[in-house]
């Protein structure tokens, strides 16, 4: 972990581009480097990030990111196929034993189903916010809490849980 630590935005940004060519990260357990990238880019601007930890035995968290009065929990998903809604509603559930104030980030590499984010968008519990693999590029080349901070917004005025940084709406 303390080799992530070491990259600037343009370090992390090789890496994802790295990570999107399907190349493993040589010492690295599966997936572990693009949940390190995703803490760490949150890092680089100044959030506070709690890395992977368990709450219990049965309860391992990806990560934490406190930033600009929001308390986000993390899971990040790096696989070859969409996500389907399983892992959105597992996340949630998470959630629901957390304070209401908290905010889910879901990362997922390969992005999602169409089915997912349309039930994701009809579940009643809308504080889990889904980034594909585009939102990710774009976050860490225009700022992940800037990207943060729209994808928010969009949730509470259009209850899009995945709205598509880079819009021509982003103004």
């Amino acid at each position: 972990m303390e080799q992530i630590r070491t990259l600037d935005r343009l370090g992390l940004l090789r890496l994802w581009d790295w990570l999107l060519e399907g190349k493993p990260v040589d010492g690295w357990a599966e997936g572990k480097a693009f949940e390190y990238l995703i803490l760490r880019a949150f890092e680089v601007e100044t959030a506070h990030v709690v890395w992977p930890y368990f709450v219990s035995r049965s309860e391992q968290i990806d990560g934490a990111v406190f930033v600009d009065g929001m308390s986000c929990l993390v899971e990040s998903k790096q696989q070859a196929h969409r996500l389907g809604f399983g892992p959105i509603a597992r996340f949630k559930a998470r959630l629901d034993r957390r304070p209401s104030a908290a905010i889910g980030l879901l990362f997922s590499s390969s992005g999602f189903t169409e089915p997912a984010v349309e039930e994701a968008t009809r579940h009643p519990t809308r504080n889990v916010l889904l980034w594909k693999g585009a939102d990710i590029t774009h976050a860490l080349m225009n700022g992940m809490r800037a990207g943060l901070q729209l994808k928010w917004r969009k949730a509470v005025e259009q209850a899009t849980p995945d709205y598509q940084l880079g819009s021509e709406e982003d103004a």
